[in-house]
């Protein structure tokens, strides 16, 4: 993967991740399938994940695979891998080695995406395909992705997977499958709308890339591995409309109560992170924690208000609306040093709009 010589951003993403004004990050390719996305710690996403499966008492894996099967057949779409499907699914036709040699193509692409590196252990066409994926993340995650891709690449109705951890890789062995799960069939994706707002990022003049972004963000393509170079944490590409159509599906199964969780596993977090910041001046403060969040593509609110002992929130473009405001009351709590409450006057996927305030101003 070519890396820009001016600010060394791997040049593909800088040509088709799109910052907008709005704190958004839309990726997109030759095909121009519009995909939402955001980087977040990956410590992140699996503490959240992993008290959210704590709390209800039951592995939510098996919902983040089938979500993350439309994100595998998204990135298949923009792959050249795709053309195989022309070719009949015979293991004469389609042997082994052109399967290997079709996966170390695509392995740049999920090495540039944060997911590790893949490479293939054994392939049947029309039967099965192991992968291996060394210094794997998220693993329900890459496993939905890599049976979308096979899915599409086999072009059949289903496949199911079985998957561990093997001598540190990640091995996913799958195979056909009769027919979709009903729960499958719900986990849609739903279109992102580009929108406009009042931000601007500083842009590398050789390959575009917002600056910040650039300082901020490393990558090692041989391991497929993005580190933070101010934290020295692991970050990760996730796309936004596969984890809400996850959580989406959640709800409808066990209730509204996964709101209240994913709030405060998010809130828990955030404030563990918060812990070392150091706060000089309110105002700094917040301009900077939303201008970050913005340049991750967590969103940015387009109506902000701060009052001293509370703030209030207008926004249509968060990733996940309980996630977004849990992180900002988590700051609010790192700025009054005491607890917050969050008032809701507005809670829906695309526009919500609530304050946060000091709890003991809140009940007085």
């Amino acid at each position: 993967m070519r890396m820009c010589r001016k600010c060394g951003f791997p040049r593909r993403f800088a040509r088709y991740f799109d910052w907008r004004s709005d704190g958004t990050i839309l990726s997109t390719d030759f095909t121009h399938t519009w995909t939402r996305i955001c980087f977040l710690e990956l410590g992140e996403l699996e503490s959240i994940l992993k008290e959210l499966s704590d709390a209800i008492g039951v592995s939510i894996d098996r919902f983040i695979v089938e979500a993350h099967k439309n994100i595998g057949k998204v990135i298949n779409a923009n792959l050249p891998i795709r053309h195989i499907k022309r070719i009949p699914s015979n293991r004469l036709l389609r042997p082994q080695w052109f399967a290997r040699a079709l996966i170390r193509f695509a392995s740049n692409l999920a090495a540039g995406l944060g997911d590790g590196r893949i490479s293939v252990d054994e392939y049947r066409a029309g039967v099965s395909l192991v992968l291996r994926i060394s210094d794997p993340c998220l693993y329900p995650m890459l496993v939905g992705s890599a049976l979308g891709i096979y899915e599409s690449v086999e072009e059949m109705p289903a496949a199911i997977a079985e998957y561990g951890i093997e001598d540190g890789d990640l091995v996913i062995r799958m195979r056909h499958a009769r027919s979709r799960s009903e729960s499958e069939r719900r986990l849609f994706l739903e279109e992102p709308a580009p929108g406009v707002g009042p931000l601007s990022h500083e842009r590398c003049t050789g390959c575009g890339a917002p600056l910040p972004a650039s300082r901020e963000l490393g990558w090692d393509v041989e391991k497929g591995v993005i580190s933070n170079l101010v934290s020295g944490n692991r970050e990760v590409v996730v796309g936004v409309e596969s984890v809400n159509a996850t959580l989406r599906e959640l709800e409808k199964e066990l209730g509204e109560e996964i709101s209240s969780i994913l709030f405060n596993a998010q809130k828990r977090f955030s404030t563990r992170r918060l812990e070392l910041e150091q706060v000089v001046e309110a105002r700094t403060f917040w301009d900077g924690y939303l201008a970050d969040m913005a340049l991750r593509g967590l969103g940015f609110p387009h109506r902000f208000t701060h009052e001293g002992s509370s703030i209030s929130v207008e926004i249509s473009n968060a990733y996940n609306q309980d996630l977004y405001a849990a992180k900002l009351s988590a700051a609010m709590e790192k700025l009054t040093g005491g607890s917050s409450v969050i008032s809701w006057q507005r809670r829906e996927r695309h526009m919500s709009e609530y304050t946060i305030s000091e709890a003991s101003r809140a009940s007085s």
